[in-house]
Parts: structure tokens; C-alpha cells; sequence
């Protein structure tokens, strides 16, 4: 069985840092990670913070659309963790291509663009250029095909990873929020709003090939694939393997988030590995390392 690499979720490695956080990243890149995932979105000037988004309240001391306010303000507050600051101030992109600059090696850092807001050109080519200190050591992704696409046009090079949750989803077993698509349950069980999921028209493995292959034309080439766990093993029980599909295409594929404090998700990582995927994100890194019958690399 070839090796998985696993991937630090917003920099969790049993560091006792907030997640997402400056200080988290440090400790990742001092502990010798291989790959570190930190989510950034858009700020009101241009500029991005190292937050998950949409709302301040969901991880900072601020309130509101993270959107909405400027790097200086979101400079000014802190992480919290379970409703309480931490003393640990939320930061920046260019800092954390600064700290990255100061550790070299080989590790990625995967950037992941959140869709809370629409980004033009003139926004992504600021992205693209705060990027150039260490391009080569960064990856972009995104739920946001279009900001992928528009990247790719202007920088050819650079590293990409697409997550088709906005097209296709499990039940989760809770309720959705309203203004995140897919927005319809389709006949197949699955979250999606295509016509394909309108109604049942032949097996599960058939619809999940053609909603695989439409996704494929849309996602922008050479790009990593970031799948929710869930949704891959689904698609196995229904006859349709999409991490074979996409490696025939040349792509490599991440599941995530499978972390080792429960079993269930051992369970299921150990199922996805031995179904060849290439990448796990995880919280917890060493310990997922330990349990997996694969070999790993964290």
C-alpha cells in the first residue's frame, strides 16, 4: 500500500494553539509537518485574514461579516475557544508567508480560499502576489471553481486543489444552513441541485459518474481533489469509485476530516486508504499516524 500523506487541519498538532492560528502554524513547522491546511478569506481592503469565516462571532473576540471589516480591525481581535479569548491575536496572510519563509523544508502550506466572498481579478492577483515569496511551497484550494479557474489563467504554475461540496453532498443527518448550497435533496439521497438529481432515472453508480464527470469539466486542471470522507465511502457503497476515477485522470485525492480520537473515522480512514487515496486532513496527525495500517507521512 503506498504511503498517505496527512494533512494538519487548520495546524492542529497537539500543540495547545487556537486552530487557524499563527502560533498553530509555528508549532506545525517547528515539529517538521509536511502539510498544514489554514483557511483564509477575504478582507473588506483586499487583504486576507486566517479565518474560516463567514461571521467573526464563530472564532474572534469581533462581530459581524469577516467581509466586512479591514485587515487593521481583524488585526485588533483575538481567537476564542468556546465562547472565551485566548490572548492570541488573529492573523494575517503575509504573516504566515513570513513565518513560512523563516522555517524552509519541504512542507506545503494549503491555503484554503473560503467562498464567503467574490474575489475579482484584481483581488486574486493581490493573492498571487503576496504568494511569491514561497509559490512554490503553497497550495491554493477551494469550494470556489471560479476563483480556481481565474487563478489558473493568471498564474499557470500554481499549485491547486478543488472540494466539490458546493455541488455535491451526503446527508449529514442535520440541518443545513440555508444560504450554503447544494440547496435540495435529490432523489438519490445526495445534496445536489443538478437536473441529473431531479428524479431516478438508473443505478446510484451511473449518477454518481455522470456528476462526477461534470464536476471534472469544471474543476481546473491538475488540481488536487478535496472530498468529504463521507462522500467518497458513499460513493464506494454505491458502486462508483471516485478516488480510481480520478486517479485514471492523472488527480491525486484528499479525504477529509478523519481524526484518531474516534474509532469510526480510524475505520474509515484505514477503508480509504487501502482504496488508494493519497491524502487524509486530520486533527490529529500523529496520533492517525500510529493507527493506520497504511504507512504514513505527517
Amino acid at each position: 500500500m503506498k504511503p498517505v500523506l496527512l494533512i494538519h487541519h487548520a495546524a492542529n498538532r497537539d500543540h495547545g494553539q487556537p486552530s487557524g492560528s499563527l502560533p498553530a502554524l509555528g508549532a506545525c513547522l517547528q515539529a517538521g509537518a509536511r502539510a498544514v491546511e489554514l483557511d483564509i478569506t477575504r478582507l473588506a481592503d483586499g487583504q486576507f485574514a486566517l479565518l474560516h469565516g463567514p461571521s467573526l462571532e464563530e472564532k474572534t473576540t469581533g462581530r459581524g461579516p469577516v467581509a466586512a471589516v479591514s485587515s487593521v480591525q481583524v488585526a485588533a481581535l483575538e481567537h476564542t475557544r468556546d465562547g472565551k479569548p485566548t490572548g492570541v491575536a488573529v492573523g494575517l496572510l503575509p504573516q504566515a508567508i513570513d513565518l513560512l519563509q523563516r522555517h524552509p523544508g519541504e512542507v506545503e502550506l494549503q491555503l484554503d480560499l473560503k467562498p464567503d466572498a467574490y474575489s475579482s481579478d484584481e483581488i486574486l492577483r493581490g493573492l498571487l502576489a503576496s504568494l511569491q515569496p514561497v509559490r512554490e511551497r503553497v497550495r491554493v484550494t477551494s469550494p470556489s471553481d471560479w476563483a480556481l479557474r481565474r487563478l489558473l489563467a493568471l498564474d499557470p504554475g500554481l499549485a491547486l486543489g478543488f472540494d466539490p461540496m458546493l455541488y455535491l453532498e451526503i446527508d449529514l443527518g442535520e440541518e443545513r444552513p440555508p444560504s450554503v448550497p447544494p440547496f435540495r435533496r435529490g432523489a438519490y439521497g445526495y445534496w445536489d441541485d443538478h437536473p441529473l438529481a431531479s428524479r431516478r432515472w438508473g443505478a446510484a453508480s451511473d449518477y454518481l459518474a455522470a456528476r462526477a464527470e461534470a464536476l471534472w469539466a469544471q474543476a481546473p486542471a491538475g488540481a488536487i481533489w478535496y472530498i468529504r470522507a463521507g462522500l467518497l465511502a458513499q460513493a464506494l457503497d454505491e458502486g462508483f469509485d471516485w478516488i480510481g476515477y480520478l486517479h485514471d485522470r492523472g488527480s491525486d485525492v484528499d479525504a477529509w476530516t478523519l481524526d484518531a480520537s474516534q474509532p469510526e473515522r480510524v475505520a474509515l480512514a484505514r477503508r480509504l486508504a487501502a482504496a488508494g487515496v493519497d491524502r487524509i486532513t486530520t486533527n490529529t496527525a500523529p496520533a492517525l499516524s500510529q493507527v493506520l495500517d497504511a504507512a504514513t507521512v505527517y
